[in-house]
């Protein structure tokens, strides 16, 4: 009896001692944090950069944060064009306190928040801390910047869409896809046309531009599903707003306007006939590059003047039914016009 009485208090003894442990290796965290603090760049113009500059690095450097115990805390800098961060993009992360993000990258990401290319803006940009997921995240105070975005194209992730229409060829610069999100949809403005006698265009859906895989299947009021051992997909001809969900297995099409221009500069120079315009789906924007004559032109819709823009101050801006654009001299030209924010530009090569 007395031995059995001695391992019940060696047991309950190591219990207690246990839970000592566990008391003193119990942490907490501090309820008044120390956000850190971004120290540089600290000018408001200190985001300055141009093409040129497109792979050098901007360097950022902040204070610590501070939980209130000693621990391994992430920190990451992120901007967006409101004070809000409704809807930040991370530049990086860091374990340190200094991290360093690409001219070209922070570019990218400013032409994702919709900011105007070669007009100064001012973005907001923030350092945040996090300790653990369970705890919360603490941000510095906002830091402004003066940026002017470059032109450029994003390499945008692709998937295609070869099919008669531009002779089966996956990869094609007419049949491509972009995933906008850089996430499993891809989307684009297409053109359907030559069909076949049953008066249909066939296609297919390639995830490389070659045949190794590729989706077909079966359209019902423009909505299928992706099939590896489907057959061709078939459409009535006309512009589509393609919509591929390579994780749902899903394809959509939506008809959509149809784009060109008119007017005096345009074969036959006598406002007779649209010159059809191609959209660029990197671009997101309807563009033509041919020869041109002096005089003016006009954007408008599948042929008609139920939908048409000119410019009333030839100042870039599109208005409904507005007036002539002019183009001063012959030559080569590229045209291009954005629908969604209602601009356009044209180029003398």
């Amino acid at each position: 009896m007395k031995k059995n009485i001695i391992i019940v208090t060696f047991i309950l003894g190591l219990l207690s001692f246990m839970g000592c442990e566990k008391d003193e290796v119990k942490v907490y965290i501090s309820d008044n944090p120390v956000a850190p603090a971004l120290q540089s760049p600290a000018s408001p113009d200190g985001m300055a950069f141009t093409k040129e500059d497109a792979n050098n690095k901007i360097n950022y450097v902040w204070s610590a944060a501070d939980f209130g115990y000693k621990a391994s805390i992430t920190y990451g800098v992120e901007i967006d064009k409101t004070e809000s961060f409704t809807k930040p993009a991370t530049l990086f992360t860091s374990d340190t306190l200094t991290g360093s993000a690409k001219v070209s990258d922070i570019n990218s990401m400013l032409l994702g928040m919709d900011l105007e290319v070669g007009v100064a803006s001012t973005i907001n940009c923030r350092v945040w801390a996090m300790v653990s997921p369970n705890a919360d995240t603490v941000y510095s105070a906002i830091t402004k910047y003066t940026v002017t975005p470059y032109e450029t194209l994003i390499d945008y992730p692709m998937h295609y869409v070869p099919g008669e229409y531009q002779g089966w060829s996956p990869g094609d610069v007419n049949g491509r896809l972009f995933s906008y999100k850089f996430d499993n949809v891809y989307e684009n403005i297409i053109r359907l046309t030559d069909s076949d006698a049953d008066g249909k265009v066939q296609f297919k859906v390639t995830p490389a531009p070659n045949w190794d895989n590729a989706w077909g299947g079966t359209l019902t009021d423009g909505s299928g599903t992706l099939d590896p051992a489907g057959d061709n997909f078939q459409a009535d001809p006309g512009t589509y707003a393609f919509k591929v969900d390579v994780s749902a297995l899903t394809i959509d099409l939506t008809a959509t306007d149809d784009w060109g221009i008119i007017g005096s500069s345009v074969p036959p120079y006598d406002w007779s006939t649209d010159v059809d315009m191609f959209y660029n789906g990197q671009r997101q924007m309807w563009e033509i590059t041919d020869d041109f004559k002096a005089g003016v032109i006009k954007f408008r819709a599948n042929d008609g003047w139920d939908l048409n823009y000119g410019s009333n101050n030839a100042d870039g801006n599109l208005d409904a039914g507005g007036s002539d654009i002019p183009l001063a001299a012959d030559g080569n030209y590229t045209i291009r016009m954005d629908v969604v924010n209602l601009t356009y530009q044209i180029t003398k090569n």
